[in-house]
């Protein structure tokens, strides 16, 4: 479990992805490598059979160039495409998003692959990798630190609504007083939304709901200054304390 603080004092807890878990979608990803490869290669051989009578064997020695990049640049294009996950992650139900809960992008997925072929990671962690995950105090190994991102557990509803939940803290300061607007099924509605949003990659969902949750309130901070996802984030520790303060 990871503890993340945001620029507006809200803590919030992530339910971090542990190394056996990283580990084993890795090995799910090593699996769909040699999958793709063997079946790549034993096309090149059929090829190269037709080629040889011929004696032009462009054809099967540009496919031998061509085919090891998807692999090669494997969590560049897989995580861009899959909203922070590999095919190993979706299957193990695993994410990378950024620390504060904001979407991770392709910017930071960049990072993360560059990292990667620095610490010599073509198959699991590598002796460097590795130690730096286990000490982490939330899972990251360099590329995650490169990045500003963390690996959360995405497979169990339960879990994801924990990672948006505050603890009641009595010293905190509600920052929109407009929360009192809102009800118990808002809140419970708001907290759904954002574990389908958050399972299904469906961020057009998150802002639509943000939008919402906004006109409802009547406030509207600058999207730039506070992004979708701290901003419900903050409504729900809000209406918790909010809601605290109402019944002491």
């Amino acid at each position: 479990m990871a503890r993340i603080l945001t620029t507006q004092n809200v803590t919030i807890h992530y339910d971090t992805a542990n190394i056996g878990e990283r580990v084993l979608a890795r090995m799910l990803d090593l699996v769909f490598f040699v999958a793709y490869l063997m079946l790549c290669f034993f096309i090149i051989g059929e090829i190269a059979k037709n080629e040889y009578w011929g004696g032009d064997h462009t054809t099967s020695t540009t496919l031998s160039v061509i085919i090891p990049i998807p692999v090669l640049t494997y969590t560049l294009w897989a995580e861009s495409l899959f909203n922070g996950r590999t095919i190993g992650k979706l299957i193990i139900g695993l994410k990378v998003v950024k620390v504060d809960g904001t979407p991770a992008g392709v910017g930071d997925f960049a990072f993360r692959w560059i990292t990667r072929i620095l610490e010599g990671e073509l198959s699991l962690f590598t002796c460097l990798a590795l130690p730096v995950a286990i000490v982490s105090d939330k899972g990251q190994r360099i590329g995650d630190m490169v990045a500003g991102t963390i690996v959360i557990k995405t497979k169990q509803k339960t879990h994801i609504r924990n990672t948006i939940l505050s603890h009641i803290n009595p010293n905190y300061k509600v920052v929109f007083p407009q929360v009192s607007a809102l009800s118990d099924r808002d809140l419970n509605i708001i907290k759904d939304v954002m574990a389908q949003s958050f399972e299904t990659g469906n961020y057009q969902l998150l802002e639509y709901l943000g939008n919402k949750v906004k006109t409802t309130m009547g406030v509207y901070p600058p999207p730039q200054q506070l992004p979708t996802v701290q901003f419900l984030n903050i409504v729900l520790a809000d209406y918790a304390h909010y809601s605290f303060g109402q019944s002491a």
